[in-house]
């Protein structure tokens, strides 16, 4: 635009654009002169003046399962992770078409851009609504380290830039113990779960990047488990299972029960699972789906919660955990800060915390709050990584704490363990000589089981084994000095010179019903009976404090090869094995695969997929995918962010040291929007 005008003492009106008028002179910041005014040298400057952008970018929000309004939860690396790019609008109208692209850069190298819309740009973005958002899910090789951040909206060109942080967490590992359940009430034996129906929920909520799932062979439990009794006697189970098989203190062990109405009561409910506080074994059944398509990882996630040190939450409980947040938020267990689920599955949903409630309260719809998500975070990071430390000849010591304080000791066997006495605890675990003299103490904490109106206390605990031959452990008081229990150990190791010798004569071996009838004698005295199929690097334990001298052994249940059993007798103050091999070799196990993730999913969207492989000699194993018939990659998880629209066979695969295959697969529908 150009104006004439002459400067004879013209008052210059507020006008937009700010007019101003200058002569002979040039403008210390740039300006545009307009025409010279006719038989005159003035001339007239126009400033440049740029309308400003009318959205303006006002946050971020980064989120991969609970998040507060300042970015306070931490992120965990290689992790499915959502990031809300908050706007404003400078008219403080809603703006129609506008699209986002995302820029990130790690230590000055750039990772790539991703962009979203075109949608409305909100005048003021919130929270709650998840639509008034620009809202990304990052790619896979965005999630580690330090990443810059920069959100630019292609209309306006308004940008803003944030930095984030993801923390490396350890892998949860995890052995799912199938319950072979005879409710002995009426008699009947229940078949073990077979299928993994928990990681799914679990891996989305925890903040975790991966979980290892294996199948340990199934334990039988006889029992009534509409009482609590019979859930605090096979919880002790598993906790000794766990130490039997030496397996690490950071791994959870879990009693996986099979789901019926014969002895459930599908009418009025009953208890649903048990877990340790603070140490990593629990109890639950497999809840079927009928129950809700998440109804076990919750109950799942619920009981390793507790084996994660966290107490219950307060809805639907009359005690719960001491220091729940005060903060009105909080409040009926809320979740406090908004959720959010479906990341995983490329369609992230919001979780309004006035809807959902913690997922350690007695209430539903439940998810994690962002305290408890914290507590399990620390939790892992402190206590999640492998222990490398060396088994050693050990006393392996438990007990039922009663209300009295007097502790009734469960069998004690004397095994290569890891050692982990307390420093300090409530009670003193002292081992004595022959002549009464203590040679060794140790402290012992007290485990705690507690469901609502129900609580289990426990000792339970490996010391190592003194060089002299124990006569007697006893286990103190530590305030009061009073003994709470005590057991007198066997020291004639002539008891079992007999079995010194070739023992393979003890096991006699019935190819037609594929099973081994073990018989040692010793019949007044309880035994460990464990298994191994790798000369000791490994044991399974087949059965806890067997009493008779004898055991029938289901042979088609066992790890494959050339294997051994072992006989450990309870009470022996000195090392006491009795080794009976296999006479017969047994098949290599074809490796169990499966995945968890949706069924469908929208191209584009990096919706993932998490493969298991568990093979009952080597453990978890790696997957190997492949799509449409075609290997596309090596790992835990698979993205689906490539594929085209329409179905894909999806299969994932896994090979045991022995070279067998296991597979698994299933279809996977790609839509090509939201619809």
């Amino acid at each position: 635009m150009t104006i004439k005008m002459t400067i004879q003492g013209v008052l210059l009106g507020a006008i937009v654009g700010a007019i101003l008028l200058l002569s002979g002179s040039t403008a210390p910041w740039g300006r545009v002169p307009a025409a010279a005014a006719q038989g005159s040298n003035t001339y007239i400057y126009l400033p440049l003046v740029m309308k400003p952008p009318d959205v303006n970018i006002t946050g971020f929000e980064v989120v991969q399962s609970v998040q507060d309004a300042n970015n306070g939860v931490p992120l965990v690396a290689n992790r499915a992770t959502v990031v809300r790019v908050f706007t404003t609008t400078t008219s403080g109208n809603n703006l129609a078409n506008h699209s986002m692209t995302l820029t990130a850069v790690r230590n000055g190298t750039p990772l790539g851009t991703v962009s979203t819309g075109p949608q409305t740009a909100s005048a003021a973005s919130s929270r709650s609504s998840y639509s008034s958002t620009f809202n990304f899910i990052l790619p896979a090789n965005w999630l580690s380290g330090n990443v810059t951040l920069t959100a630019t909206d292609d209309v306006t060109g308004a940008t803003g830039s944030t930095t984030i942080n993801f923390s490396s967490v350890p892998t949860l590992n995890v052995v799912l113990v199938p319950i072979r359940y005879t409710h002995s009430p009426t008699g009947e034996t229940f078949t073990p779960p077979s299928q993994d129906r928990v990681s799914d929920w679990v891996i989305r909520a925890y903040p975790l990047s991966n979980i290892n799932i294996t199948f340990r062979g199934d334990y039988p439990f006889t029992g009534n488990l509409r009482s609590l009794t019979s859930w605090s006697s096979l919880l002790t189970i598993i906790g000794n299972l766990k130490s039997v098989d030496n397996a690490p203190s950071s791994t959870i062990y879990y009693g996986y029960i099979p789901f019926d109405c014969g002895w459930f009561d599908c009418g009025s409910g009953g208890y649903a699972g048990y877990g340790a506080i603070g140490a990593r074994f629990s109890t639950g059944i497999d809840l079927p789906a009928s129950w809700g398509a998440d109804a076990a990882g919750k109950l799942a996630g619920h009981e390793w919660g507790h084996n994660f040190g966290r107490y219950h939450a307060p809805c639907g409980l009359s005690e719960y955990d001491s220091n729940w947040p005060t903060d009105p938020k909080y409040n009926g267990a809320s979740i406090g800060e908004f959720g959010m689920d479906g990341i995983l599955a490329g369609s992230p949903a919001l979780l309004n915390p006035a809807s959902y409630v913690d997922m350690m309260s007695y209430c539903g719809p439940e998810w994690v709050s962002d305290y408890t998500y914290l507590g399990l975070m620390q939790d892992q990071l402190t206590s999640g990584a492998s222990a490398t430390a060396v088994a050693q000849e050990s006393l392996l010591i438990s007990g039922r704490v009663e209300a009295d304080g007097r502790i009734t000791l469960s069998p004690i066997y004397t095994l290569p363990q890891v050692p982990n006495p307390a420093p300090d605890g409530a009670y003193r675990i002292e081992l004595l000589d022959g002549s009464g003299q203590v040679m060794a103490a140790y402290g012992a904490e007290v485990l705690v089981a507690e469901e609502q109106g129900f609580v289990s206390r426990a000792i339970r605990t490996a010391v190592p084994l003194p060089a002299e031959p124990v006569a007697e452990v006893r286990i103190v008081a530590a305030e009061s000095g009073a003994v709470a229990a005590q057991q007198t150990m066997q020291l004639d190791t002539a008891l079992f010179s007999a079995f010194s010798g070739d023992n393979s004569q003890m096991v006699q071996v019935d190819a037609v019903t594929h099973t081994a009838v073990l018989r040692w004698g010793l019949p007044d005295i309880p035994a460990i009976v464990r298994y191994t199929a790798d000369n000791g690097q490994t044991w399974t334990a087949l059965a806890l404090d067997v009493l008779g001298g004898e055991l029938t052994v289901d042979l088609s249940a066992l790890p494959g090869g050339n294997g051994r059993f072992q006989i450990i007798p309870a009470h022996s103050g000195v090392p006491a094995r009795i080794d009976m091999p296999l006479s017969v070799t047994l098949p290599n196990n074809a490796p169990k695969v499966w995945f968890t993730g949706p069924s469908t999913a929208v191209a584009g969207s990096p919706a993932a997929l998490y493969g298991h492989a568990s093979d009952r000699e080597d453990g978890a194993l790696p997957v190997t995918w492949l799509v449409d018939g075609k290997v596309v990659s090596a790992g835990d998880m698979l993205l689906l962010s490539d594929l085209a629209p329409g179905k894909h066979v999806i299969k994932a695969i896994a090979v045991d040291d022995a070279g067998v295959v296991g597979e698994y697969g299933r279809i996977i529908t790609i839509t090509s929007n939201r619809s």
